[in-house]
């Protein structure tokens, strides 16, 4: 029977040593609201159980944000511009304290919405390369005609008949004060 109160016993304090290692779940909530518009600042509140050393926040299921806590507060906060659609979707946070080191289970989730949304995940770097790829092409183009168009107008000046005049050969007369000391030269011409 002594035994059997032992046992009893044991198995009591390991049961209610296990229920104290368990922290408690975080609340997550979003500010200004859960439905936001493209460029909106978008602020999520961790609000915590106890005081704890580290705060992560997840979206989507991975990690976005990793803060080091301030001891003496029992919320973290994660600031944010929406910039882009990848931003929307379901946030949870969770905290970490170090003595002993324990982690908490993740908050219920929130979700980010987003209003007005266009559609364009990647917006800018598509935007981007696509514009710069319209530019070399008509860059190319344009320089194509203007080499096209002036071969269109020597081979009109030859078909014609019209050559162009070169000088066979040029004179150079050098400055002089008197007629004594003038010299011609000839030279051929350079082509």
């Amino acid at each position: 029977m002594a035994a059997m109160t032992v046992a009893l016993f044991l198995g009591w304090w390991l049961v209610t040593a296990s229920e104290a290692q368990q922290l408690h779940r975080p609340s997550l909530s979003l500010h200004p609201s859960q439905a936001v518009s493209m460029g909106e600042n978008v602020t999520l509140r961790c609000h915590l159980p106890r005081m704890a050393t580290w705060v992560q926040l997840w979206h989507n299921g991975s990690l976005r944000f990793n803060k080091e806590k301030d001891k003496e507060q029992d919320t973290a906060e994660f600031s944010f511009a929406v910039t882009n659609l990848e931003d929307a979707g379901t946030y949870q946070c969770r905290y970490q304290v170090s003595k002993p080191l324990r982690t908490s289970k993740k908050s219920d989730p929130v979700e980010l919405v987003l209003t007005g949304a266009t559609g364009r995940s990647h917006g800018n770097l598509v935007e981007a390369v696509l514009r710069g790829c319209a530019a070399v092409l008509v860059f190319s183009l344009g320089l194509y005609f203007v080499l096209d168009a002036r071969s269109l107008w020597t081979w009109r000046d030859e078909s014609a008949g019209v050559t162009p005049e070169m000088p066979e050969s040029v004179q150079l007369q050098g400055p002089s004060r008197d007629s004594e000391d003038l010299t011609y030269t000839e030279m051929p011409a350079a082509i």
